[in-house]
């Protein structure tokens, strides 16, 4: 009768979590957390917020240790979350940490009958001066995998004394931002797409995150407010990247094979652009800048060599450079998904914007000319189902219904294509 009840018990236990939210109130505390490759290996601890004024104003939280002569990975694992498999449901993995030193905080996932089948995602804090800050895991590589272990490392760095961290609301959430993205413009703006994505750095030293910033030049070939700032470190390897996996599982076609993205930088050297997929395929091209004046400039990436493979992984390699002597600063923007040998170019209309997207029944457009545009409207199978001569800002789209379409744009001689959503 005992072992009975016993049984109950660890069956209520798994079942009460369902990737949620584990609090460390009624979720975490009461589990068996081992802690692994920190020297003595202290206990994790459960105690009172250290600071409950800010976003995280619950009453526990959890204390890790980092010791000085612990492991540059030392870490906690749980197996009591029980197994679950990751979905576009709960793929977007975030958690809430409080730390005064900025370094790489891991979360990984195992099979714990066999830890060499594991996933692992690493983001870099930016906030040391006491408060809360939440960090956001993408797992959405991982849809599909079982895991029944959850490992957390909060201070993936060589350390010369002990380090305290904090960290607590670890929560699965809707992954919408892949499910929404269909290869539009990555322009970072608050209305469209990059801003708001995961974008882990690698290979970096200490991997100073990627920046949303205002636009350093507003005057030239890329009048856009928002662009994107990476910093490649003395210290970092040549080739010191950034990746997201918010642009999700895609497949490179005729339409999409030519990629375009406009940098600014101070110096001349490579700058990469990579896919990765499942199975570890990859491609990667790159090409050097030729601008170093402080104006934009437009690269172009063919990746038709890549028709029919699937990625699902974006990496960018600002600045791939074997001879950095000090910090560089290179901006990026305007990451689009076309094909220039159709007869699209790199003339103002490639910044025309189309929003909402998805739609359904009103699309608008904006361009830096304002002026009318011929749109035409293309279903899968390249059939014609919309067209307008004279649009100047909106298109009634009620008579579509849903699915993908491309849109072909045209402004005198000028063409351009972009993928639109109807819900």
């Amino acid at each position: 009768m005992k072992n009975i009840i016993f049984l109950l018990l660890i069956v209520i236990t798994f079942s009460s979590f369902s990737q949620t939210n584990v609090d460390f109130e009624a979720a975490g505390t009461d589990w068996n957390w081992v802690v692994d490759q920190n020297g003595n290996n202290p206990a994790l601890e459960f105690v009172a917020n250290p600071n409950t004024t800010t976003v995280n104003t619950t009453a526990t939280a959890a204390k890790f240790i980092a010791t000085a002569n612990g492991q540059s990975y030392a870490l906690t694992f749980t197996d009591d979350m029980g197994a679950f498999t990751f979905s576009a449901n709960n793929s977007l993995v975030k958690m809430m940490v409080l730390k005064s030193v900025s370094s790489v905080v891991a979360l990984k996932f195992e099979d714990s009958t066999n830890p060499a089948f594991s996933t692992i995602v690493e983001v870099t804090n930016s906030i040391t001066n006491g408060d809360w800050e939440e960090l956001i895991f993408n797992f959405g590589t991982s849809v599909g995998n079982t895991y029944d272990r959850m490992v957390v490392i909060p201070d993936f760095i060589e350390r010369a004394e002990n380090k305290t961290i904090y960290f607590d609301q670890i929560s699965f959430n809707v992954n919408n931002t892949l499910e929404d993205y269909y290869l539009e413009d990555i322009d970072f703006e608050s209305t469209g797409f990059g801003a708001n994505w995961v974008w882990t750095t690698d290979n970096n030293y200490t991997d100073p995150p990627l920046e949303m910033v205002a636009n350093p030049n507003t005057g030239g070939a890329n009048n856009s407010s928002t662009v994107a700032k990476f910093t490649s470190t003395t210290a970092g390897d040549p080739w010191a990247l950034t990746y997201t996996d918010n642009i999700g599982s895609f497949t490179f076609t005729e339409a999409n094979s030519m990629v375009t993205i406009m940098v600014r930088k101070s110096k001349v050297s490579d700058v990469g652009l990579k896919f990765e997929g499942p199975g570890g395929i990859y491609k990667e091209i790159k090409i050097s800048n030729t601008l170093t004046n402080g104006d934009w400039e437009q690269m172009s990436f063919d990746f038709s060599s890549e028709i029919g493979n699937t990625f699902n992984r974006f990496v960018v390699i600002p600045d791939f450079d074997d001879s950095r002597f000090q910090d560089h600063v290179s901006y990026f923007d305007q990451i689009s998904f076309g094909n220039q040998t159709a007869g699209f170019d790199d003339y103002a209309i490639n910044f025309v914007k189309m929003y909402p997207n998805p739609a359904n029944s009103i699309v608008n457009f904006s361009s830096p000319s304002n002026e009318v545009l011929e749109v035409a409207i293309y279903d899968m199978l390249g059939k014609q189902v919309l067209r307008s001569v004279r649009v100047h800002s909106q298109l009634n789209i009620s008579s579509l219904h849903a699915g993908i379409y491309f849109v072909n744009l045209t402004q005198g001689t000028h063409v351009t294509s972009k993928k639109l959503v109807v819900n």
